[in-house]
């Protein structure tokens, strides 16, 4: 029962995502917009607080009805109050992000969103945790709902983590359960 209950959702989205919506007269053109999340559950290291920002840029050829793929770039800054060693860690981030919107050209319309990209920390070391290296992968996975007719503002719920794949001897790495966000598409 569970497999036909997932090829029935695959083919809904397939067949769903081959439907063309009209775009609204301004939506020719590149998007971009800007990102902000705060942590809401912190896990490896905890307890961690952590804020980001980003900016996304988004070309024209790369939206399509149901899909979008867009460039995020941007800064997670991370402390622990109570550790006194490597309390304060940066990631500098740049991440294509794939996007699936269920209803497009609605007022409001759910998505799920992926993204797997490139990330410097500034430092090794983050508390007791040996990160092994500056270079890692910052992995992120989200559901959201967009608002408005050409859906300018998003609210966002995102896990997070931060890893080196073991490329390094050491991988401890940085996990974040749950982030809220909000997006807002600025052209």
């Amino acid at each position: 029962m569970k497999l036909i209950t997932v090829l029935l959702f695959l083919f809904t989205l397939t067949f769903s995502s081959m439907t063309q919506a009209a775009p609204a007269d301004d939506d020719h053109g590149a998007m971009y917009g800007i990102s902000a999340f705060g942590v809401l559950i912190s896990k490896d290291p905890t307890p961690m607080h952590i804020y980001r920002g980003s900016f996304w840029y988004q070309p024209a050829s790369w939206r399509w009805t149901h899909f979008r793929i867009y460039l995020d770039a941007g800064i997670s800054h991370m402390w622990i109050a109570e550790s006194r060693e490597n309390h304060v860690v940066n990631a500098y981030f740049i991440s294509p992000i794939i996007r699936y919107d269920f209803l497009p050209g609605h007022s409001i319309s759910p998505f799920i969103r992926l993204g797997i990209g490139a990330t410097w920390l500034s430092r090794t070391r983050f508390d007791s945790r040996n990160l092994g290296m500056h270079y890692v992968f910052q992995d992120k996975i989200g559901v959201g709902v967009s608002f408005g007719r050409r859906q300018d503002f998003s609210v966002i719920l995102s896990t997070l983590h931060y890893s080196n794949a073991s490329l390094a001897n050491m991988n401890a790495g940085i996990t974040v359960p749950l982030l809220l966000g909000v997006e807002w598409r600025i052209n």
